[in-house]
């Protein structure tokens, strides 16, 4: 559907991620909801990246995805109030790990729809 590309950028891993030694690009847990929503939409969620922005090299990685022009993804509040603080211009998704209406497979991947794609 799309050859934008997407830097998709987390916070951190949970610990239960930790504990599976898994990440938000391989689908599982949080990323799961994420994934789900993006093939629903036509998009493949291996063409693009991801990365936790208090992880390690996260600021710089989100530097230079937003220099290399790449949009920028921000999942979750504290996120993206971290983007904002670096003035990082990014697109601003709920988390796919909240709770809530929001959580229903058709009502994310609509709110996913809208947000990577409406006209900016």
């Amino acid at each position: 559907m799309t050859r934008r590309r997407f830097l998709f950028v987390g916070e951190q891993r949970s610990p239960r991620a930790i504990r599976m030694g898994v990440r938000l690009e391989d689908g599982r847990l949080a990323g799961r909801s994420l994934f789900d929503a993006l093939i629903t939409c036509g998009v493949d969620p291996t063409r693009h990246l991801y990365c936790n922005i208090f992880e390690g090299h996260g600021r710089l990685i989100v530097h230079r995805s937003e220099r290399a022009g790449l949009t920028i993804v921000g999942l979750g509040r504290k996120v993206q109030q971290e983007l904002v603080r670096l003035r990082i211009p990014h697109r601003a998704l709920v988390h796919p790990a909240a709770r809530g209406s929001i959580r229903k497979k058709a009502r994310y991947a609509s709110h996913v729809q809208t947000v990577l794609f409406a006209a900016r």
